[in-house]
């Protein structure tokens, strides 16, 4: 039989990945995405409403799922006793760290990604961010800027359905939006006490449907978001993108597929992916003209680390020498946390109607001047307390026993706290490679971390532990107290950097397009490309400039750089 060969491969279903199939197979090319997991069904892994005392482990999961796994630990938030139901999140594929780091990796296998889990935060990112080297003078500038990509920004928030407001802010430019969520009354209190210190609270930029959109019903409010959403109601591949790309029949998904490398011809190009069939452990090739790497940040870089040929010895597309440096990461941390007085006695209410990101902080830090802070650039902050479904004090005060049970009921309303997103500025000593002696149990070279957060990430973690101490006072809240130190690294899901896109080959991994200088027909849509993350989050641009890389490889296809099969 002839080998099948596919127009494109795409290699991963999330936010990116996900973006990239719907518009290749809607452009009629055939598409085969492969994904390391198994198929996400809301209606099997999702929560259905259910309450932790309907669970068989009361929401903590059965105690001997990681037995015989080679990572044991949990992953906080995302994955729970509601959506660990089919193996979603991935345990089996160990990873290194070098000595001095210890990074979080985070990693949902199943079709869709973390962008099943995501805190749906979606703000663009601004000139403030893509030329902020020649503001501040550090590192280099992308190589886009606002004018060329907002329009990119618009076709993902018309498709993915934003809510929020007109702001006005220089640090994040305003788009086209949904009606914003509603707040809870303790949005209003900290809104009042953040006039009064100079620092703004605002409704978010969150992916959320206030109203329907797109054959999308609108939220019902049942607040249990970031494991799962039961209909449908903030984007998710699995709702979105996965399901319009089968809809146009040009779709071949393939599941449990663990992509090991991409394989080149005999001029280097890229000709199709191995991967290993987690059923079978044998390992399998598939052919495309066009490859495209979606895997995830530090994932997609692993695979291009193990893509090793007489042409690219350290890897694919790694003329620059740049593939696996400049990892970055988003500072996360709680700054502050206690208690609204005022509250306390309040009769309880469902106002949890959003999980995160229903109002935030955004920077406000040197925005006159980029060099008015001790710090450059800036972070934002996000507020988080009111009647969530549990009260997540409980590890905040002190006590046991009976008199423990009243405290928590007393301060059930009143608590608050913060949480930090700060970007890492790109590092030399921080990058990821590939581990010389461990293999994981598909027998793939592992992926090994550098990591340690900088001097300028830090002075923004005790920057914000003091506006947090202001805040409270202004707000007539009583401060507990904050965490000593920043969540561990990889907490955010945040990470970038390790792809990075640039005009010059010797700098960079790709063009502006997220092609590869060295390999035309090898192309990324993931937040690899990023050189730095920004206060913002990363998925909604991600979806952004996803559309716009498979828009200039269509445009590609048309004039014949690229070949149909």
């Amino acid at each position: 039989m002839a080998t099948k060969i596919y127009d494109a491969i795409v290699v991963g279903t999330g936010a990116g990945g996900g973006t990239a199939m719907k518009i290749l197979c809607e452009a009629g090319l055939q598409v085969c995405a492969i994904n390391s997991g198994p198929r996400t069904e809301p209606s099997e892994d999702f929560r259905l409403h259910r309450q932790v005392y309907d669970l068989k482990f009361r929401g903590y999961g059965n105690p001997l799922r990681f037995e015989g796994k080679a990572h044991q630990e949990p992953y906080s938030v995302e994955e729970s006793e509601y959506s660990e139901g089919r193996d979603l999140f991935e345990h089996d594929v160990a990873y290194s760290n070098a000595p001095g780091t210890d990074w979080y990796w985070k990693r949902c296998k199943a079709t869709g990604g973390k962008a099943n889990f995501w805190g749906r935060s979606s703000a663009r990112y601004g000139d403030i961010d893509f030329k902020a080297a020649d503001l501040d003078g550090f590192g280099e500038n992308w190589p886009v800027d606002y004018a060329e990509i907002s329009q990119w920004f618009s076709k993902a928030e018309r498709y993915m359905g934003v809510a929020s407001t007109i702001q006005k802010r220089p640090s994040n430019p305003d788009g086209e939006y949904l009606p914003p969520m509603p707040w809870r009354c303790i949005d209003f209190i900290i809104q009042k006490g953040a006039e009064k210190i100079g620092v703004p609270y605002l409704p978010d930029r969150c992916a959320q449907l206030t109203v329907d959109h797109n054959d999308h019903p609108a939220c019902h409010y049942c607040g249990n978001c970031s494991r799962g959403c039961d209909v449908g109601s903030f984007f998710s591949p699995t709702w979105f993108t996965i399901p319009e790309a089968e809809a146009t029949k040009n779709l071949t998904l393939l599941t449990n597929a663990l992509v090991r490398g991409v394989i080149t011809d005999e001029n280097g190009a890229a000709k199709g992916v191995a991967y290993i069939d987690r059923g079978t452990r044998q390992e399998v090739e598939v052919y495309a003209r066009v490859v495209v790497l979606a895997a995830s940040c530090v994932e997609t870089a692993h695979i291009m680390l193990n893509s090793i040929s007489r042409h690219w010895p350290t890897g694919i597309a790694n003329s620059s020498g740049q593939l696996g440096r400049n990892l970055c990461d988003h500072l996360y941390g709680c700054p502050g946390y206690g208690y609204i007085p005022r509250l306390l006695g309040q009769p309880a209410t469902p106002d949890n109607i959003a999980d995160s990101t229903v109002a935030w902080m955004p920077r406000w830090q040197n925005l006159n001047n980029p060099h008015e802070e001790k710090f450059i650039r800036g972070y934002s902050i996000y507020m988080g307390g009111g009647c969530g479904e549990f009260p997540g004090y409980y590890g905040q005060i002190e006590g046991f026993g009976s008199q423990f049970k009243r405290d928590i009921r007393r301060y059930y309303p009143a608590g608050v706290g913060a949480l930090i997103q700060a970007p890492s500025l790109p590092s030399p000593t921080n990058y990821v490679d590939i581990d010389p002696d461990q293999k994981d149990i598909f027998g793939i070279p592992q992926l090994r971390f550098h990591f340690q957060w900088g001097q300028n990430e830090l002075l923004m973690w005790e920057h914000s532990k003091q506006m947090m101490t202001d805040l409270f006072k202004a707000m007539g809240a009583e401060l507990w107290g904050m965490d000593d130190e920043p969540n561990r690294p990889g907490t955010s899901l945040h990470e970038t950097g390790v792809c990075r896109f640039g005009n010059d080959p010797k700098t960079s991994v790709t063009n502006k397009w997220a092609q590869t200088h060295d390999v035309p027909n090898l192309y990324i849509c993931d937040a690899s490309i990023f050189p730095n993350p920004t206060d913002k989050t990363t998925t909604m641009p991600i979806v952004a400039f996803a559309m716009r890389t498979c828009d200039h490889m269509l445009s590609n296809f048309k004039q014949g750089l690229h070949k149909r099969a």
